[in-house]
């Protein structure tokens, strides 16, 4: 699978922050200025840093462009990626900024509710990609649009022609839309991207569309070539050339749901990489992420292949 150079084959670009998760936080129970819980742990977060982590874990290298602080949890953060095989020498580390960091509470059904601090993570620009751009990567990931507004701003859609010119394909997924800036603070951007992976809250909110098929319709008229909307428990919708297809996710009780979405989007990914066509690349990813909820954290666990098949052969003896 890897080549024998050290190159990174994917590059994720976009949010690297620690997450701090407290769980179970009820719902219904009111606050009390003391109480007890069951955990309170850190980890590995943000979504370039949780795609970069599963694609290493895939055996994949994994380089990972973004920023951190240089402060205590900026070495947390990077000492724990480097751990897990990902290509950290394309992190920038920043004097002015604190590394980002996420507040994640968990519920005893396994949702979260997510608060974060501004932070570095915000602040990757053109100029953090020059070190990797012309290197021979296999693929890029926009892992976090909404939350790369300097690059966004100035330069991103020079980075996704020449990654065009160059015919190297690009993946893409969405951070919250914390500015308010809708679809067209994307839409520049939409005709670059070869595989675009939101989900299906995000597309409701941005086309005001009222279901996934309508939504990747919309997102593939304006340049989109291949539309995967994740649909959390009910797996993902593809749209690809004319044909649409609702793909099912692996049914399970989750105990964590934190970083589905990015275990699919690194699960799918490493499926057109292996040269799988969509509709198989999003068909594993889904059923993949279902794996990845049955265990707490973004991705404290290692979701690998083997793992996977393990749970489709429980699901349906006989699965190859």
């Amino acid at each position: 699978m890897r080549p024998d150079t050290k190159c990174p084959e994917v590059m994720c670009i976009g949010s690297a922050v620690m997450d701090i998760t407290a769980e179970p936080i009820s719902r219904d129970i009111p606050w009390q200025e003391k109480q007890r819980i069951r955990s309170i742990r850190m980890g590995v977060g943000g979504d370039a840093a949780n795609q970069a982590v599963h694609l290493a874990d895939l055996g994949i290298y994994a380089g990972l462009c973004g920023c951190i602080g240089e402060d205590e949890n900026g070495r947390f953060l990077e000492e724990r990626l480097q751990e897990r095989g990902v290509m950290t020498q394309y992190l920038v580390r920043r004097r002015d900024l604190a590394t980002g960091t996420a507040l994640v509470l968990l519920d005893d059904a396994g949702e979260r509710s997510a608060f974060s601090a501004g932070g570095a993570h915000y602040a990757v620009s053109r100029r953090d990609c020059e070190t990797w751009e012309n290197l021979p990567v296999r693929a890029i990931s926009l892992a976090s649009l909404f939350s790369m507004p300097e690059l966004e701003k100035d330069g991103m859609k020079e980075l996704l022609v020449n990654m065009g010119k160059r015919k190297i394909p690009v993946f893409a997924d969405l951070a919250s839309d914390k500015e308010g800036k809708g679809l067209k603070g994307i839409e520049a951007f939409l005709p670059f991207i070869d595989y675009f992976l939101p989900s299906l809250y995000d597309v409701k909110k941005l086309t005001g569309c009222g279901n996934a098929a309508e939504g990747a319709g919309t997102l593939q008229a304006l340049g989109c070539r291949n539309v995967i909307i994740k649909c959390g428990a009910e797996g993902c919708y593809v749209r690809s050339g004319d044909t649409g297809l609702q793909v099912t996710a692996l049914p399970v009780d989750p105990v964590d749901t934190t970083g589905a979405g990015d275990c699919m989007s690194a699960l799918f990914i490493a499926g057109i990489l292996e040269g799988w066509d969509v509709f198989e690349s999003a068909a594993y990813a889904a059923k993949g992420a279902s794996v990845s909820t049955l265990f707490m954290g973004a991705c404290k666990e290692k979701i690998t292949r083997e793992r996977i098949r393990e749970y489709l052969q429980a699901a349906a003896p006989g699965t190859p």
